[in-house]
């Protein structure tokens, strides 16, 4: 099993007003409705895998955990409703958008015990449908279900339904070696985490460089997106898509976002982001509608995005500074993942600005976004920059849509 990282940063997180969160614990506070947590990150192949641990059972162990829509009701238990599937803790039960649930032969669950679910992005079901499994302290229990994967994709969700429960959220990961489940199934091209945080809607190819929409064109909003591992900085600050198909609809975007951009918006359609979209050539900056920019692109055409740093300006990068006005955080190690997922206030190896006073610097200042074609300048923006920096983004809509990703296409 690949390292776990951890999706739950406070600002991704959705809880019912009857649980209380506090980091990774999950508890269940007072009698009342059903109380669920949902981490708003679709699962996807880069983190297809999540697991949590019971560290008590309450009163009644009404504990489950699964996966659904966005949109999810926040006082049913995972797989009571439709488009979402569940498996309790207290019967063993499989729970597939129905409130009657299913024996699978399953063991039910108590304290101390690991409960995971996952998915296979399985190319032989499509883009349309999912596989989804269930584990018991790493084992796989019951059959796994097919799913139709509904739009913006599938978001793990727990629900407990007792007084005293309190479950402990371990983290996602790429299960590539799981027992009983097809390891070249699982691996889904490797799923390369060392070159994207986070992904929807897309299959990965020749090792991760190249990028093919997997999405649902038939439901016209199923964006394929993906936000790369690190931030652009002064010494890596341009990266470029050679579009290799232009698919249906040539619906294709670069750009830049915040870390906890929504993976269901093209870049620039949202606070955080701006894009540069191939269909129309328009800019689109934090908001959906967009301005005349540039050409227009296609098959064969080469996108490009960076940003300007002038020498005044903050690079907030993860490279040691010489800079005497640097002033690097006394925070303790932890790693990458959890820098940028979890708590805003732990990000290592970040560099924050002085001023000539001594004063720290807005993290969210401005800096220059510019956009090429085949080489050549297009035009340039300006976009605040977002706390932890920009994450290259590529998007695309419809069938057939294909793009390769060059992260090193370095630039004068």
């Amino acid at each position: 099993m690949a390292a776990k990282i951890k999706l739950n940063r406070p600002s991704k997180l959705q809880f019912s007003g009857n649980v209380e969160v506090n980091g990774d614990v999950w508890r269940y506070s007072r009698d009342g409705p059903v109380g669920v947590v949902k981490i708003m990150d679709p699962m996807s192949p880069l983190n297809n895998y999540y697991e949590i641990k019971i560290l008590s059972k309450g009163r009644r162990s009404a504990i489950g955990i699964g996966m659904g829509t966005m949109g999810y009701s926040m006082s049913a238990m995972p797989g009571w409703n439709s488009q979402c599937v569940g498996y309790h803790a207290d019967d063993a039960k499989l729970f597939h958008e129905n409130g009657m649930g299913k024996n699978m032969g399953a063991p039910t669950c108590t304290d101390g015990d690991i409960m995971g679910c996952g998915a296979l992005f399985d190319v032989e079901e499509g883009p349309a449908y999912v596989k989804v499994f269930f584990t018991k302290n790493g084992k796989l229990v019951g059959e796994r279900v097919k799913m139709k994967r509904p739009l913006h994709g599938l978001y793990p969700i727990v629900g407990m339904h007792s007084l005293g429960e309190s479950v402990e959220y371990l983290g996602h990961s790429v299960c590539t070696s799981l027992e009983g489940v097809d390891d070249d199934a699982m691996s889904i091209d490797n799923a390369p985490r060392d070159l994207w945080l986070r992904c929807n809607a897309v299959k990965f190819l020749r090792g991760g460089t190249v990028l093919e929409y997997f999405g649902n064109q038939q439901q016209g909003q199923d964006i394929g997106i993906a936000q790369s591992l690190y931030p652009l900085t002064k010494s890596s600050h341009y990266f470029e898509m050679k579009i290799e198909n232009a698919g249906k609809d040539g619906c294709l975007a670069i750009g830049l976002g915040s870390n906890t951009y929504p993976l269901h918006r093209h870049p620039g359609w949202n606070p955080g982001g701006v894009g540069y979209h191939a269909d129309n050539g328009q800019l689109y900056v934090e908001r959906g509608q967009g301005v005349d920019f540039g050409p227009t692109c296609t098959t064969g055409d080469t996108m490009g995005c960076g940003l300007q740093f002038t020498d005044d300006e903050a690079d907030f990068s993860s490279e040691e500074s010489e800079d005497e006005d640097w002033e690097k955080k006394n925070l303790p190690p932890v790693n990458f993942y959890d820098d940028f997922y979890y708590g805003d206030n732990r990000q290592q190896n970040i560099f924050v600005f002085k001023n000539s006073s001594g004063s720290k610097k807005d993290n969210n200042h401005e800096v220059t976004v510019f956009f090429t074609k085949n080489g050549s300048k297009v035009g340039e923006t300006k976009a605040k920059l977002p706390k932890g920096g920009f994450f290259p983004m590529v998007a695309m809509l419809s069938v057939g849509e294909r793009v390769m990703v060059d992260f090193n296409a370095l630039t004068g």
